[in-house]
C-alpha cells in the first residue's frame, strides 16, 4: 500500500503544457537567424576579395595596400558573430524542450547578434580614406562588382537585414502568455517515505482509533 500511496504522488506531478505554436514559430526564427549569420560570415569574406582583386589589377594613385580581411574591429565582431550565433543554436535546442533558462539567456543574447548582423549588412569593404582616392574607390568598386555573381551583395543585404527582423519577432513571441505558460518552472512533488499514510486512515491508524 506504501507503494500504491506514492505511485499516487508521483502521478500527480504537474506536466508541462503541450509546446504552443508561437513558441515553436520562433525557436525556428532563431534558429534561422543564426544560420543566416554563420552562412554570411564566409560570404562577406568572399565579397571582400572581389575587392581585393580589383585593387591589385590597378597602380593606385593614393595608396599601394588594400586590406584583405578588414581591420582588426571588423575581425573581432565577425568573432562575436559566429559565438552568439552557435551559442543561440544551443538556447534554441533549450527552448524547444520548455528550458526557462535558456529563454531568458536568448532574450539577453539575441539582440547582440541582431546588432552584429546590421553592423554586417551596412559595413563595406572600402581601404582607409587616406590610401586611396575617391576616384580609386569608384574603380575598385566598379571593377569588383563586375567580377562578382549578381546575386551576392543582394544576398548579403538580406541576411544582414532580415536577421534583425527574425530576432525582434521571436523574441517578442517568447514574452506571450502562452510562452510563459510552457517555460513555467515546475515544482517537483517528492514522493512520500515508504510506509508513510495520510493522518488517520491506512492500517496504522486503526489501533489508534480503539
Amino acid at each position: 500500500m506504501a507503494l500504491r500511496t506514492g505511485n499516487s504522488a508521483t502521478a500527480s506531478r504537474p506536466v508541462r503544457p503541450p509546446r504552443p505554436r508561437t513558441v515553436t514559430l520562433a525557436c525556428l526564427l532563431l534558429a534561422l537567424a543564426a544560420v543566416a549569420q554563420l552562412a554570411a560570415l564566409p560570404l562577406r569574406y568572399w565579397h571582400q576579395d572581389f575587392f581585393l582583386t580589383a585593387a591589385e589589377s590597378f597602380e593606385p594613385t593614393g595608396g599601394v595596400s588594400f586590406a584583405a580581411v578588414g581591420s582588426t574591429a571588423d575581425l573581432f565582431a565577425d568573432l562575436l558573430t559566429a559565438v552568439l550565433a552557435i551559442g543561440l543554436l544551443a538556447l534554441t535546442a533549450a527552448n524547444v524542450v520548455g528550458v526557462h533558462g535558456a529563454r531568458i539567456a536568448s532574450w539577453a543574447s539575441a539582440p547582440f547578434l541582431a546588432c552584429c548582423a546590421t553592423v554586417g549588412a551596412v559595413r563595406s569593404p572600402r581601404p582607409l580614406y587616406s590610401s586611396y582616392s575617391a576616384g580609386d574607390i569608384d574603380r575598385i568598386t566598379a571593377a569588383a562588382r563586375d567580377g562578382m555573381p549578381d546575386w551576392l551583395e543582394p544576398l548579403l543585404l538580406a541576411l544582414g537585414l532580415g536577421t534583425p527582423v527574425a530576432i525582434v519577432v521571436a523574441v517578442v513571441l517568447l514574452a506571450l502568455p502562452p510562452a510563459n505558460a510552457f517555460f513555467r518552472p515546475r515544482t517537483p512533488v517528492d514522493p512520500p517515505w515508504p510506509g508513510a499514510t495520510t493522518p488517520g486512515t491506512g492500517p496504522e491508524a486503526s489501533p489508534s482509533a480503539g
